[in-house]
């Protein structure tokens, strides 16, 4: 391999942009849906208010169960981009050995 390849594998940029997407998801859900929700569980627990504890926890549940759904759906697109990946990379290696044959 050549030595940009390898410090492109070393750099694992694949992995810096999953964990930077999954931070910017849990941001915008908590920042998005924080208002909707509160106002949902207020409708749901008319005796008490949004801001209740029992609305806190039940908004934070909400949240968390969201945040783990696009989560999970991240990483499967990556688990599949990294079979591809794979394939690919056997494919160019094997392009290469033909040329490399002197």
């Amino acid at each position: 391999m050549s030595d940009f390849s390898e410090n492109v594998d070393k750099l694992n940029i694949r992995g810096i942009i999953i964990s930077s997407v999954m931070t910017a998801f849990g941001l915008v859900v908590a920042l998005s849906w924080k208002d909707a929700i509160n106002a949902l569980v207020g409708r749901i627990i008319p005796s008490g208010s949004a801001n209740s504890l029992l609305g806190q926890f039940i908004t934070a549940a909400a949240v968390t169960l969201l945040v783990v759904a696009l989560a999970t759906t991240v990483l499967r697109i990556n688990r599949r981009l990294e079979k591809q990946w794979e394939k690919v990379s056997d494919q160019i290696d094997r392009v290469t050995d033909l040329f490399d044959r002197d």
